[in-house]
């Protein structure tokens, strides 16, 4: 493969598997790794086990992307971001859980940056009923693809925030400490080390380590958890962001409900998460609730 091409040839193919038992180990990490101290996420004495946190579909996305065989040159897959996430819950993670993810390339497209590449993960337990299904899209960028765009499956259309904003519904100010991307890096077992060496960060030209768009999105999703869905995260049926702006560790965050509405018996609540110079480390943000 030569360095800065991407394979429309990925097109369809399968990532390798993997399977997680969900312990309460496990649950207990997750939860810590963005400060969510939900009970329902640590008391194991709870009638019916432990709730794993929805962000967890990070953990098995990120764990289960690589395909076999794969000849993508590293250059250009260091040249990768995280551009969006948008995640479909059947249900809730539970505790006893086997939960197998596998991922698809359902799309390749040349961009103005560089290259989209979009996967669908899904995540299945031990019956091989699916619990969630993630799409997600990433830029390479400057890249270019080997030959014309590729799709084998459509988007999942996601509901507009009203045309006209108003003031914010509410508003949080988070403080992110220092150490907030080391500690998400373990207890999320997302490694990358943008985010925990400050000579890889700047050889790649950012400013210091920065935060995991994922653990900034997941937050958004704890505060729009406890403040609108009275602290059940077993009501969260969807939930979408696009990664923007960075978040440096050691400054703070601001996550903002822009509209919180009745729809198709459940709500629609959108949010975005600010960083420190108040630009959208988290744009359109959006939590279906059952």
């Amino acid at each position: 493969m030569t360095a800065g091409v991407v394979d429309t040839g990925a097109v369809g193919r399968w990532t390798i598997a993997r399977t997680w038992e969900l312990t309460p180990r496990l649950i207990n990490a997750f939860a810590a790794g963005v400060g969510d101290a939900n009970p329902c996420y640590f008391d194991d004495t709870r009638a019916g086990g432990l709730i794993g946190h929805p962000g967890m579909a990070f953990t098995f996305q990120w764990n289960s992307r690589h395909m076999p065989g794969d000849t993508q040159d590293p250059e250009t897959v260091r040249m990768g971001v995280h551009a969006w996430a948008d995640i479909r819950y059947v249900r809730a993670f539970r505790q006893g859980d086997a939960i197998t993810a596998q991922g698809q390339t359902i799309a390749v497209r040349q961009i103005a940056p560089g290259v989209l590449v979009v996967q669908r993960v899904t995540m299945r337990d031990a019956l091989g009923e699916a619990v969630a299904v993630m799409d997600t899209g990433g830029i390479i960028r400057t890249a270019r693809t080997s030959g014309p765009d590729r799709e084998i499956a459509p988007l999942v259309p996601l509901p507009e925030a009203s045309a006209v904003a108003g003031e914010p519904v509410w508003a949080s100010e988070i403080a992110i400490a220092p150490q907030a991307a080391h500690v998400y890096t373990e207890c999320a077992d997302i490694w990358n080390p943008i985010h925990t060496e400050r000579g890889v960060a700047q050889a790649a030209g950012l400013p210091d380590i920065i935060l995991h768009g994922s653990a900034t999105l997941t937050i958004g999703l704890r505060e729009v958890v406890d403040r609108c869905l009275g602290g059940d995260p077993e009501r969260v049926a969807r939930l979408a962001g696009q990664f923007r702006a960075m978040v440096i560790p050691g400054e703070h965050i601001t996550v903002r409900c822009l509209e919180d509405r009745a729809a198709g018996g459940g709500r629609e609540i959108f949010f975005d998460v600010l960083n420190r110079a108040g630009q959208p480390a988290v744009y359109r943000g959006v939590v279906i609730a059952r």
